[in-house]
Order: structure tokens, then C-alpha cells, then sequence
């Protein structure tokens, strides 16, 4: 089938989607950071009735409440409400449990994340963090309690009391996923990532005040994630925590792209590189001791035991771990001790980076706000109502010696390898209020921006960056915005969703000049490929779920040809008779196959083509179309199924009101019950948004339903 399994590897963001089973376990004694359930109850229902939560038509929630840390607990407790099993399960990851609820094809994460002492870090930040930033966690840990204290028939997985410092725990996701593959190899865990492939293809755009038609500035998010990964939300306090936007993956607490009235801004992946491998030079004598410089020190041990889930029950394995001054021990293909160092893995702070960037007012503001880079990587857009516009390849970046080759292991013994301070936010890659009005970022190098300004790659050294490229998407993204024409919302909702396929005016005119080689050498033949070139040739370019020609197109372009004479044209060959194979006519539109289904946790593990679906003309990430579907196709069928791409969907403008939408590809709740687990699907294949309410009048006038934490969905008033 088209696209099976089109999987781009690598360490990105899609490391929490796999399916668990469930056991509870004892609640642990509390600790630094921790309260007992039963020292919560009467505090958390004074709290709950502070906070007002209004779900709006699609079931979005916007949380009023007095100060920063209630709305983020009546975020919890919203995000509980849709999609507490999914949060949880993101959590037993992170804190390496994986395996006593999922099975021992989860040992070696479980193993990874214990050597990377997530918990242990987690808790020192809390115990270290602001005031404020303490505040948030305790309201995190609060918002899911009061969401069990008050829910007794949800079961959780596993964890039964939430901790504030889990929140922190959570936000470590940036840091694991910013390691490689190479990585991986060099020290000897290739397969530790296995379950968490994913496409690299996200997109963002920002437009400044000259190159937009109403002369306000504009914002696209656009994070090409799990379909199902997205959460959205609304926050707004009386203390000054007013934002708007999207989470992804049961983890965080706060939103990680979106708007605050003032500002707003999206992240893209980048590559760049903040993990290193060291070779440890340990004597050979048993001790522990290695060599660092003319010092000798001797390397750390602990142990750590992990619960396996068999089909006999529970198992417990214990582990010896060690580490070094350079990170925890890992063993490579050739039995080397190998040391691996992550920025900022020890540090954090990526809680208090959004926060900051949430308060943020102004184009100064929010650069002070990320200038502690303590979110380890990613591109950052913004815009404001400031007129300002701006773009900055992001990342804790350590400054290293350049005699040695960094993409290799290097000599831990060797004290000239160690790291120096992080690159500050004004020596990395970055532009401001181009000249050309608008800027852009597909996971592509931070030196095709635009097509006429860009930062200068000379003045940057290598090894700062992993692999970065141009891509498909980002040359589609500098056609739409790079022409002289001024640039309207509307325009801007309409690129969102962009279906155009670069590649086909080339691929088209190969064809016709093939195809008339062809009947002029065998005249009798022409009839064979005369209605199919005439479809082609009558087509916009552009794909959709009715096309014919799009369908075709898409299978010409997935097939080989080996003919040396007429290669293309044999390509069209092999489309028809694949299409006619598959689907008994090559004249098939391309939503036949191409279809968008959102799988029931609790009854489905793949999709099935005996349940409902909707027909996409959503395209994968390499034809360099904008509207991203990447699709996986299931044994025994014909059907390609979107799994990941165009997630959560923004467009916003910066005028003197916000004006914002969004789309999701299924909706809110992850309970195939509600009215708002699939309400989304049709505008986001037909390419429409819904509003994003975002002021406090809006939000009232639209709510279907008002109510506190602990209460039943009050009806709004009318």
C-alpha cells in the first residue's frame, strides 16, 4: 500500500503514545515536595471553588481563576477530565516505569531513564526553584489529586498520588528527545528508541506588519506531532498568566506554542548539538576509578530496582548503575565505558523558560525569557501586537574545543574536551523584522529563513549544528509568503492547509515529453495512456480527497521504473495498475485510500477499515506540501490511515483584539463517548478552523457549559 509505515527515524518528540495495561501500587511515604491525600481535601475544595472553567462549543477549556498557580490547577483538572490515562501514562515513562504496566519491551527505556536519574533531578529543582515555580508544580500534583479525590471511577495505571515535582519530571522530555541516533549507536543502546519513531516536519510562519494586508502582525502554528498528541487550553489569572494555545503528549503544564494577547510564538525541532560521548579511561583494577586529567576519580554507583510486568505477573530486576563527572555509564560494541552528557538534563528550568515566555509582553521580554535556553532545543517564531517579528535557532548549546571532531566519542581523560559555558542567545543563529516581511521555519536550517535574508552560516562553527537542511516544506513555505503580494488572515488560513505538490509540475513535464516520444515511436499504443495524461494535465497541481488525478499522481510518484527509455511514463503505468489492483479502477480519488480515523484506546490497537473514517487530501512530509499527513498503513488492507502531521493547527493576528483560530485532526476528549472525540475531524480535512476564544467576553458568550473543579458540567447560563 502508499506510505506503509513511512517512518523517519530519529529521537523526536513522539516518545509517549504506546498503549498500557494497568496496576496500582502502594502510595509512597511522603517527602520533600510531597503531601498526603489526606492533608489536601479541605484545601483543594477551597481551591476548586476559586476557579471557574468554561468549555466552549468543541469542549476546550479556559480557566479563570485569582492567581497563576490556580488556573494551572484547573488546567490539570480540565486536561484530567479529557484524557487522564493518556497524562498518566506519560508520566510512568518518564519516570522509567514503563515496563511494570507495559511489558518487558519496555525494559531498555526504563533502563535509560533510571541511568538518566529523572526523578532524582526532578526533585532537586523543585527543591531549588522560585517560589513561583514551586507554586505551579504544588498546583500541577493538586489540579490531578483533586481530579482522582473527586473521580473514584477512574482507576489510575499506576500512579495514584501526583507529586509537584513530576511536573518537572515531565518537562526532562525536551532533554531525552534531544539525544540522536548516532548517539545511541556511540554508546552502545541503538535500540533503546525504537518504539518512538516519528516524522521531523513541523512548520511555522510569522508575518511582520508590511507584508501584512491589515498591517498587524500574524502567527502559524503548526507542530507535526501525533494526530492524537495535542491538547488545547486557555489560561487566564487575575495575577497576569493569560495564555492561550496548545500541549502536546500528557506531559507539561503550561502550553508550549500560542498566544497571550500581547505575544504570541511557535517552536519548530532543531538539530543541534547538546549531547556529547565520552571515553572514560577507568584502571583496570575493579575500583571504580578513572582517569580525569592528572586526577583519579572514582565513579558513582547506585541501584535501582524495576518492575517488569510478565504474562506470570510481576518481576523484580535489580540494577547497578554508575556515572562518571560526565554523565551516567553505558557499555558500547566494543565493551568501552562510555560516559553520556545531555544539556541541561541535571539543570532543567524549562518550566520556568515558558512561564517567563507566557508573561512576556514584548519582543524584549520574551528574548530575556528564552535567553536561559533552558528549553535544550528548538527554533523559536515570534510576533507581537508590537509590530515586532523574529526568528532563533535555539538550543543549550555548550562551547567546545574545535580540534576535536565532536559527532565522534571523545577522550574523557582529556580535560580540554569539557564543555565551556552555553552559547548566549546573541551568538546563536537568529533574524529580526526582515526586510521581506515575513519569516519561516519546516525543521530546516536557520540559513533558508527566507530566500534573501538569513543569518550567516560562516559566522557559527559546525559543530553547533547536528544535521540541518532545507526541506520540502520550507522552499513551499518561501514560495507562498515569498511573493510581492501582502498577506491577508484569510490568505494565511488558506496556506495553513496548502495541498499544492511541488514536485508534480516537473514530475508532469517530464511525463509529456516522455508520452509524446512515446506515441510518435508506437502510434497504435496511444490509447492506453490518453485519458490518464489528459487527467493529469487538466490537474490544479493541487491534491483533494475528490481528485482522480491526485491519486493518480501520488501513486506514479511512489512507484520505480527501471525503463531507460521512458521511465516516467512506466511510472504512470505501474500507478494505473496498481490502482486498478487495489481498488478495481485506476479512475479512484485519492480520499479512498488516503483516510483520517482516530483509533478507541480502549478496543482498537490499529486501524480498521471497517470503522468510520473521513476522506484527507493531507499529503507526507517528503512531497513538501503544507498540509502534513503522514499515514501507516494496517496488514490486510488498502487504506492509508493518518497518524502524524498536522496536529494542532493556529493561525493568529495581532491586532488591537486577538483573532485566532485553530483546528485540531480529531477533538478534545480522548473518550470515544464524547461529543468532542472526533467534533473536529471534518472541518480540519475540509482545511477550516474553529474560533480560539480567547477574550474574557468571548469566552463567556460562547461557553456550552460553566462549572468548577469537583462539579458536574453546569450548564451556562444563557
Amino acid at each position: 500500500m502508499l506510505h506503509k509505515n513511512l517512518v523517519f527515524s530519529g529521537v523526536v518528540l513522539l516518545i509517549l503514545t504506546a498503549a498500557s495495561c494497568v496496576r496500582s501500587v502502594p502510595e509512597p511515604e511522603a517527602a520533600a515536595g510531597e503531601r498526603t491525600n489526606e492533608q489536601i481535601d479541605d484545601r483543594l475544595e477551597k481551591l476548586a471553588e476559586s476557579i471557574t472553567i468554561y468549555r466552549d462549543a468543541y469542549g476546550v477549556p479556559h480557566i479563570f481563576g485569582p492567581t497563576d498557580a490556580s488556573v494551572v490547577f484547573g488546567g490539570a483538572f480540565a486536561r484530567a477530565e479529557d484524557e487522564f490515562h493518556y497524562v498518566e501514562q506519560a508520566y510512568i515513562k518518564m519516570l522509567g516505569m514503563a515496563a511494570s504496566v507495559s511489558g518487558p519491551d519496555w525494559l531498555d527505556w526504563d533502563i535509560f531513564m533510571r541511568k538518566l536519574e529523572i526523578e532524582k533531578h526532578s526533585k532537586e529543582e523543585y527543591l531549588d526553584a522560585p517560589a513561583r515555580i514551586q507554586a505551579l508544580c504544588d498546583a500541577f500534583a493538586d489540579g490531578m489529586n483533586y481530579f482522582l479525590m473527586t473521580h473514584p471511577e477512574i482507576k489510575p495505571q499506576l500512579i495514584t498520588h501526583f507529586e509537584p515535582w513530576h511536573a518537572l519530571a515531565g518537562y526532562r522530555l525536551f532533554n531525552v528527545s534531544g539525544v540522536g541516533s548516532a548517539t545511541l549507536e556511540q554508546i552502545g543502546e541503538p535500540g533503546v528508541l525504537e518504539p518512538f519513531t516519528a516524522y521531523l516536519s513541523s512548520t511555522m510562519w510569522v508575518i511582520g506588519p508590511e507584508k501584512s494586508a491589515s498591517g498587524n502582525p500574524m502567527l502559524f502554528i503548526n507542530p507535526h506531532i501525533p494526530l492524537d498528541a495535542p491538547y488545547e487550553l486557555s489560561l487566564h489569572s487575575d495575577e497576569g498568566l493569560n495564555i492561550s494555545g496548545q500541549m502536546a503528549y500528557g506531559i507539561g503544564i503550561l502550553p508550549i506554542s500560542g498566544h497571550n494577547g500581547d505575544i504570541g510564538w511557535s517552536i519548530t525541532a532543531n538539530e543541534p548539538d547538546i549531547t556529547d560521548v565520552y571515553r572514560e579511561r577507568f584502571i583496570a583494577d575493579g575500583s571504580g576509578k578513572y582517569r580525569y586529567g592528572e586526577e583519579i576519580l572514582v565513579a558513582s554507583a547506585w541501584q535501582e530496582t524495576i518492575t517488569v510486568k510478565n504474562p506470570v505477573g510481576m518481576e523484580q530486576k535489580q540494577y547497578t548503575f554508575e556515572k562518571t563527572i560526565h554523565g551516567p555509564l553505558f557499555r558500547n560494541a566494543d565493551n568501552e565505558s562510555m560516559a553520556l552528557k545531555i544539556a541541561k538534563l541535571t539543570e532543567g528550568g524549562a518550566l520556568e523558560q515558558f512561564y517567563n515566555m507566557s508573561r512576556a509582553r514584548n519582543l524584549p521580554a520574551f528574548k530575556r525569557a528564552i535567553a536561559s535556553m533552558n528549553v535544550p532545543y528548538n527554533n523559536y517564531m515570534y510576533a507581537g501586537r508590537d509590530g515586532h517579528i523574529f526568528y532563533v535557532y535555539g538550543g543549550a548549546i555548550p562551547k567546545r574545543d574545535p580540534q576535536f571532531d565532536w559527532a565522534q566519542p571523545v577522550d574523557g581523560s582529556d580535560r580540554t574536551t569539557d564543555w565551556g559555558e552555553y552559547f548566549s542567545l546573541n551568538e546563536l543563529p537568529q533574524l529580526e523584522d526582515p526586510i521581506v516581511g515575513y519569516l519561516q521555519n519546516a525543521n530546516s536550517s536557520p540559513f533558508v529563513t527566507t530566500d534573501d535574508e538569513h543569518p550567516d552560516e560562516e559566522q557559527f562553527p559546525a559543530y553547533m549544528f547536528r544535521a540541518e537542511r532545507d526541506t520540502a516544506i520550507a522552499r513551499r513555505s518561501r514560495k507562498l509568503l515569498g511573493s510581492d503580494r501582502k498577506i491577508s488572515f484569510e490568505d494565511l488560513s488558506q496556506f495553513a492547509f496548502d495541498t499544492y505538490l511541488p514536485t508534480a509540475e516537473r514530475g508532469i513535464e517530464k511525463l509529456n515529453i516522455e508520452w509524446n516520444a512515446f506515441i510518435a515511436e508506437f502510434p497504435d499504443e496511444r490509447a492506453q495512456f490518453e485519458e490518464p495524461m489528459q487527467v493529469l494535465n487538466a490537474w490544479n497541481r493541487k491534491a483533494s480527497a475528490d481528485s482522480i488525478a491526485s491519486a493518480l499522481y501520488i501513486a506514479l510518484f511512489h512507484s520505480d521504473s527501471d525503463d531507460p527509455v521512458y521511465p516516467t511514463l512506466n511510472r504512470l503505468k505501474q500507478a494505473m495498475d496498481f490502482l486498478e489492483s487495489n481498488y478495481g479502477s485506476w479512475r479512484t480519488e485519492y480520499g479512498a485510500f488516503n483516510r483520517l480515523q482516530r483509533l478507541n484506546p480502549a478496543s482498537q490497537t490499529t486501524h480498521n477499515d471497517k470503522i468510520y473514517s473521513l476522506p484527507s487530501p493531507g499529503l507526507p512530509f517528503y512531497m513538501g506540501a503544507v498540509f502534513t499527513f503522514n499515514t501507516t498503513t494496517p496488514e490486510n488492507s488498502n487504506i492509508s490511515y493518518g497518524n502524524h502531521g498536522h496536529s494542532y493547527v493556529g493561525v493568529v493576528e495581532f491586532g488591537n483584539t486577538i483573532r485566532a483560530h485553530s483546528v485540531m485532526a480529531f477533538g478534545q476528549s480522548r473518550d470515544p463517548n464524547s461529543s468532542h472525540y472526533f467534533d473536529q475531524a471534518q472541518l480540519y480535512v475540509e482545511g477550516k478552523f474553529k474560533p480560539a476564544w480567547f477574550e474574557p467576553n468571548d469566552i463567556r458568550e460562547n461557553a456550552a457549559s460553566v462549572y468548577h473543579p469537583g462539579e458536574r458540567g453546569i450548564e451556562a447560563q444563557q
